[in-house]
Formats: C-alpha cells, structure tokens, sequence
C-alpha cells in the first residue's frame, strides 16, 4: 500500500503545472531531498531488519539443537523404562514363584504345627505321668532300657521337628522380606525415571514454545523486509525520475541529461550481433515502451530489417530509434513526454524473438546508448 502511495505521489509530482521554471526546479530538488532522506531511512530500517531476521535465524538453529539433544535424552529414557519393563516382567513372574514357594511353606508349617501340637501333648502326658515312674515300670532292666531308648528316639524326633519347623518359618520370613525389597528397589527407581521423563518432556515443551515464537518473529522481520524492499526501490526509481525531471527543467535539453535518461523497457541488456550502433533489450511480448525525454514522434512504420520502427525527435539534433514494437500507440506529429507510453515490445522483423532495438542519433550519427541511459548495472552490453 505504501509502495502504491509512493508512486502516485511521483506521478502526481511529476506532471504538476509549474508557475515558472527556477521555481519549479527548486521545488523538484526540495523533494529530491526530502524524497533521498526518506530512502537513507528506509535502509537503515531494511539493514537492522535483516540483523535481526540473521539473529533470530541463529536462535532458531540454538532451540533447534537444543530440542534434538533433548529428543535424544527423552529417547534414552524410554529405552530404559522399556527395560525397566522387562524387569518388572521378571520380577512379577519371580514374585508369582515365590509366592507359590511361600505357599508350599506355609503348608508344610501348617504341617508341623499340627505334629508339634500332637507332640506337645504327648509330652505334657508324659510329664504327668512322670519319665520315671515310666521307666521304673517295666518287668525287667532289658525292658527298661528299651523304654529309655525309645523315649531319647522320641525325644530326639520332636527336637528335629522343632528345628524343621523353626526353619521353615525362618525362610519363609526372609523370602517375604527379599521380596518387599525388590519390589521397593524397583518401584524407586520406576518413580524416578518417570520423574526425569516428566522434566525432560516438559522442557521440550517449553523449547517448542520458544521455537514457535522466534520462528514468528523471524516470518514478521522477513514481511517487513519484503516490504521495505518495495518501498525502496519505489523510492530510489521515484528519486532518479525526479533527478531526471529537475536537470530537464534547469537545462531544457537533451544533451544535459546524458547518463541520466530512463531506459525505455525494463529487460536484459545485450548488443545484438550485425548492430554495434545500437543495443538490443530483452523483453516479454507486450511489454510497455516509454519515451525516455519529451519529443515529437517522427517516424512510425514498417522499415525493413527493423519491424515496426519509430524514431522520435528530442530537439537540439538528438533521435532515438525503437524497432521491432508489437504496435504503435503514438502517431506521427503527435508530441510525448518523458515515461509516456509510446508502443508495446514484439517481434517484428527479428529473428531472435520478442525484444527491442534501440539507437540515440546526434545529427544522424550513433552514439553509444550506454553512456546516456541510466541502467542499473552499466558496461559493456552481453553479446550474442
């Protein structure tokens, strides 16, 4: 939009009425000025946006690297929580067999607590009815020693019933307590890899964030440079017109704006080969021809080897020559200003396609259109 503004306020200052030539010049180069100080500040606007979109690109690449190492952590993380997994699969069928193992015991214990009962009693029997009195009741010395024999067997037997029994309780104890251990050992460690994951996770996400933010400043910089852009090469074609403008009115001549004349079409620049005289300007079909000073049109017409050709005259003996045009938009006799639009590009008469040939003639001699015309990048024009 602001581009569009630039070039209207051009157009408008360009063919404003003058109420006299040193008043009008000093107008033009008061705008000149102002127009040259708006473009000093636009590229100074355009040099800080480019650092800071070459800045913000760098930040990028930093949060990217950063979010690649911490996809790497998170990644090292879930291939130990599937680890852990595995072990807790292990774990959970070693529990399942120790818990059978447990089991097995606690039957056996049931087991012996039931024949230690029985032998608690047996014993308590026995100690009313006194080992003594046992003994001391059999017929003969043989059976007494037989009955002493029996009673240290029974005594024996209940002993290692105690100590089966006393073990079997022990192991059960401690298997229950390795169990418990395991199980705490690996639910820590569970808790605290899934701690570190959560972290992980929640940097990244906070990395993301960053990333989505710089990268939407970065696409504004780079809208706004695009923009200024625009502007300045509205500004720098607005500030050359304008330069032309003010040395036309200061000289009134075509002579004085040698190097400083528009070219006629934009395209690329080439001496066509057979033509030193002139250059040859690459267009597309269509594309807009301007007269690059005032002047009255001369000639308009076919002319062999040249197409459709028009010569226009500038005054002071000075002629330019346009050849190969699609059509012509101004006839002969009709006077032209600088920028009018006087035909469209073709290719009429060339064998090398859509283009345009182009002379400026002092007195009928050629003179090198590179040293009038204000090019972008002047030299020696491309050959073919």
């Amino acid at each position: 939009m602001k581009t569009k503004v630039i070039v209207a306020s051009f157009i408008v200052i360009l063919f404003l009425p003058y109420p006299s030539l040193g008043e009008g010049v000093k107008e033009l180069e008061k705008t000149i000025q102002k127009k040259r100080g708006d473009l000093t500040e636009v590229q100074k606007e355009l040099k800080e946006k480019k650092k800071k979109v070459k800045r913000k690109w760098w930040e990028e690449k930093r949060i990217t690297d950063a979010l690649d190492k911490i996809g790497r952590a998170l990644d090292d993380k879930k291939k130990e929580f599937r680890k852990l997994d595995a072990e807790m699969k292990v774990l959970e069928t070693k529990v399942t067999l120790q818990k059978g193992e447990i089991a097995k015991l606690e039957g056996i214990l049931a087991t012996l607590d039931k024949q230690f009962q029985s032998r608690v009693r047996a014993m308590y029997k026995l100690h009313r009815v006194g080992v003594v009195r046992v003994l001391f009741s059999a017929e003969n010395y043989s059976d007494a020693l037989r009955r002493y024999k029996a009673f240290e067997l029974v005594v024996e037997n209940d002993l290692q019933l105690l100590q089966a029994y006393q073990r079997g309780i022990q192991e059960r104890e401690e298997k229950r307590k390795d169990l418990i251990e395991e199980k705490r050992a690996l639910a820590q460690k569970t808790s605290e890899v899934a701690a570190t994951k959560r972290a992980i996770e929640k940097q990244k996400r906070k990395k993301a964030t960053m990333l989505a933010s710089v990268k939407k400043e970065r696409v504004a910089y780079e809208k706004a440079i695009t923009e200024l852009k625009g502007r300045e090469q509205a500004l720098h074609s607005l500030v050359q017109k304008l330069t032309v403008k003010a040395a036309a009115l200061k000289s009134e001549g075509f002579k004085a704006l040698r190097g400083k004349l528009p070219p006629p079409v934009r395209g690329t620049v080439f001496q066509p080969k057979g033509r030193e005289k002139g250059i040859g300007i690459k267009a597309p079909e269509g594309a807009e021809i301007q007269a690059i000073c005032n002047g009255k049109v001369a000639y308009a017409s076919w002319f062999k080897g040249y197409g459709n050709l028009m010569i226009i005259d500038h005054g002071g003996g000075y002629h330019t020559v346009t050849a190969h045009a699609s059509r012509f938009l101004k006839k002969v006799g009709e006077a032209v200003k600088m920028g009018d639009v006087v035909a469209l590009v073709g290719s009429t008469g060339s064998i090398e396609g859509p283009m345009l040939y182009f002379e400026i003639r002092h007195h009928g001699t050629a003179v090198s259109p590179l040293t009038w015309l204000a090019l972008p990048h002047k030299g020696t024009a491309q050959k073919r």
